[in-house]
């Protein structure tokens, strides 16, 4: 009896809330683009996860520069972490295809800086962010190569310009000094390259949301 007599009130309150999140959709959609960003704007001061996932989401895609602007910064905003994906550079595949049954060739290779950092990387490249907020540019990020918890020898500044965002810092590998440099894609999606010193650069890739 309980559940019959609350069962209309939670279908009301669920349309209210599917009403709402639609209404939040249509404006962070809004075909003016001042409009488009004042409610992106409010959608990420509101607190309200759902819609802002919403909005950040349309942000991201959006055709507007500061609009998505506005997204990366939401997006980088809400994550404690960051794991790219990261693809062998062709020149180390050319190289290992070249030391191939060579033994004295292979093992100079699996000494080399490059064939280091990629058996530590070659499962994923993970940054913990630390003070991203929606209203800045800057934060601080700590790359998790080799390590369980937070180093300050290895950390860097991030900043986000435009839709491109670019980390220069140290990391746990054979050539500290590196660099992060990617670009906001279609679907939510950053890609871009990760290099130490002059070594070869490595393809990085993550989802946001």
């Amino acid at each position: 009896m309980f559940f019959v007599l609350c069962a209309p009130a939670l279908a009301q309150d669920a349309q209210d809330r599917a009403g709402e999140l639609k209404a939040w959709r249509e404006q962070c959609n809004d075909p003016d683009p001042d409009l488009r960003l004042a409610y992106v704007e409010k959608a990420v001061a509101g607190g309200d996860a759902a819609i802002q996932r919403i909005c950040t989401r349309l942000a991201l895609d959006s055709d507007n520069a500061d609009i998505r602007n506005l997204g990366l910064r939401t997006a980088v905003a809400t994550l404690p972490q960051i794991r790219f994906s990261v693809e062998i550079p062709p020149q180390l595949t050319a190289a290992i295809k070249a030391a191939s049954g060579n033994e004295k060739k292979m093992a100079e290779l699996e000494r080399s800086y490059i064939m280091r950092s990629w058996q530590l990387m070659q499962n994923g490249l993970i940054f913990e962010i630390d003070g991203a907020e929606p209203g800045t540019s800057n934060s601080v990020w700590y790359p998790m190569v080799g390590l369980n918890d937070r180093n300050n020898n290895y950390k860097g500044k991030t900043t986000i310009v435009g839709s491109r965002l670019n980390w220069l810092g140290r990391a746990n590998l054979p050539q500290g000094e590196c660099s992060l440099n990617i670009q906001l894609k279609a679907g939510s999606e950053l890609a871009g390259t990760f290099q130490c010193a002059d070594a070869w650069p490595f393809a990085v890739s993550a989802k946001l949301l």
